[in-house]
């Protein structure tokens, strides 16, 4: 990651978006970030009706799902 954040901090929806794609070009959508959190890619803490992420499990959660394996020639 690129900002000094305590591991195990927790942000809002944006705010995480913003730390795990700081470039605005090549980040996802709004939309799609919320579909794949919608469809539990990464990991969310409720807590009364806000909805908070972890920069460090979202970022392991999405490296887990997006891997691309080589294939061997």
């Amino acid at each position: 990651m690129h900002n000094n954040l305590p591991e195990n901090t927790l942000v809002g929806i944006n705010r995480c978006r913003e730390i795990l794609f700081p470039d605005a070009a090549s980040a996802p959508a709004i939309r799609t970030f919320n579909e794949w959190m919608a469809r539990r890619y990464f990991p969310v803490h409720k807590i009364g009706r806000r909805v908070f992420l972890d920069p460090f499990e979202v970022r392991a959660a999405l490296d887990r799902r997006f891997r691309i394996n080589p294939t061997p020639a």
